[in-house]
């Protein structure tokens, strides 16, 4: 089974009374293809300018490492988005791929182990659109072209397409606070605070 952070958690019965159905679903959960893998398919719309999209689980103490190299992918100069997961997103102005990183990188704990919390980078122009988002469930999203790129990556970190592939957001969960097990971890609140005033965002 996937390695998520300590802070999703499957339910109890008696903690979901307002499921009838949740002993069904957690039975299904037990045998659910939730693992290290990624699903890809074509984007069939052509609204936006990607060809494909992804979605990638990978254990929770890897998914910096992936997200970072993913951001390899990207050109020089890139935008952000985050937010708290009850709140839309915020997408910043562009800034150098290195800055905004290394901004990202003070908040790394947070990121990707505070499920209250959303973020991740893209590149939008008139004939390309690539973003990497991970979600408050802790899996990463991908949209992109390069195909070729996107495989030797998650051919590097031993990933590969699983069709069937489940993710924890399928399933009922319980979120707990980082607080609860890192009382050193940033309130999500305050970690949106601090990339509100990093990125020059005004609310």
């Amino acid at each position: 089974m996937l390695r998520l952070p300590v802070t999703i958690r499957v339910p109890l019965p008696a903690e979901m009374p307002h499921r009838t159905d949740i002993e069904e679903l957690l039975e299904k959960r037990k045998n659910a293809n939730i693992v290290e893998g990624y699903t890809m398919r074509a984007n069939e719309t052509r609204q936006l300018p990607f060809s494909f999209y992804g979605e990638i689980n990978i254990n929770n103490s890897r998914l910096w490492d992936l997200f970072m190299a993913l951001s390899e992918l990207f050109p020089k100069e890139i935008c952000c988005s985050y937010g708290l997961n009850k709140d839309e997103a915020v997408t910043t102005g562009y800034f150098p791929k290195t800055e905004l990183l290394k901004v990202l990188l003070d908040y790394r704990e947070e990121l990707t182990q505070d499920c209250f919390l959303e973020f991740g980078i893209l590149y939008n122009a008139r004939h390309e659109l690539i973003e990497i988002f991970v979600s408050e469930s802790k899996y990463i999203r991908y949209w992109g072209s390069d195909r070729n790129s996107f495989l030797q990556c998650m051919k590097e970190f031993g990933l590969s397409e699983i069709p069937r592939l489940a993710f924890v957001d399928d399933y009922p969960k319980i979120v707990e606070p980082l607080k609860k097990f890192f009382p050193a971890a940033r309130r999500p609140e305050d970690v949106v605070r601090g990339l509100d005033k990093a990125f020059h965002i005004q609310r």
